[in-house]
């Protein structure tokens, strides 16, 4: 470990990008009631004997480190739209990435997602995220999105998933539905389950988003 010089330092290491992105606020009033919800809580429960499990196997302190039900929601629903804005904005699913803004606290409560893409050339700013944030796009995609998670191409294995079981730390997802790459991620696909956004097999009452929106 080296001083970057011998005098106070005027600079810093740093680097020029270029970007764009989409950031959406979730009502927390809207939030509250869905967490309060005893379908929430059961889910939450599961997930939280996984995260308990998963992190006792590696000797660390399972008290610690859980994110909440509000992140696994919040998670899951940036992974289902991250694989649509893909399909339709020019960059590959591996260019996008997440920032989940989660906090469940009484003073300063957060339930927000940026999406962005950022480069060192040009190719940062091709504006094919900003077109699809606007509201007659963005609406659509997140139909799309939540209608291709009602029903994944592994069920009822994936939606029957249990983390509680074998100690892991997703629930109803998988690589066929809602993990993408680990670039994207920030996380590394964990915390995630489909069930907290629309109904699956397995648990069709614990959906923040109502069945007519999709419809």
């Amino acid at each position: 470990m080296a001083m970057l010089c011998r005098s106070k330092a005027t600079w810093v290491p740093a680097s020029d990008v270029h970007g764009e992105g989409i950031f959406i606020r979730f009502k927390e009033d809207v939030i509250r009631a869905w967490e309060a919800r005893d379908a929430v809580r059961k889910r939450d429960e599961k997930l939280k004997v996984g995260h308990r499990g998963w992190r006792s196997a590696r000797q660390l302190n399972p008290d610690k480190g859980y994110p909440g039900i509000r992140y696994a929601m919040l998670h899951t629903f940036s992974h289902l739209l991250i694989r649509e804005l893909a399909l339709e904005c020019g960059y590959n699913a591996a260019s996008i990435r997440e920032r989940i803004y989660s906090d469940a606290g009484t003073d300063d409560p957060m339930a927000g997602i940026l999406f962005y893409t950022a480069a060192a050339d040009s190719d940062g700013t091709l504006g094919g995220l900003v077109e699809l944030g606007k509201p007659e796009n963005l609406g659509r995609l997140i139909k799309q999105a939540l209608r291709r998670a009602t029903v994944c191409s592994s069920d009822p294995l994936c939606s029957e998933h249990n983390p509680a079981s074998d100690r892991s730390l997703h629930g109803a997802s998988c690589h066929a539905c809602g993990f993408v790459s680990e670039t994207s991620c920030e996380r590394g696909n964990r915390y995630l389950d489909r069930a907290l956004l629309v109904p699956t097999f397995d648990c069709t009452d614990a959906g923040i988003f109502p069945p007519n929106l999709w419809e």
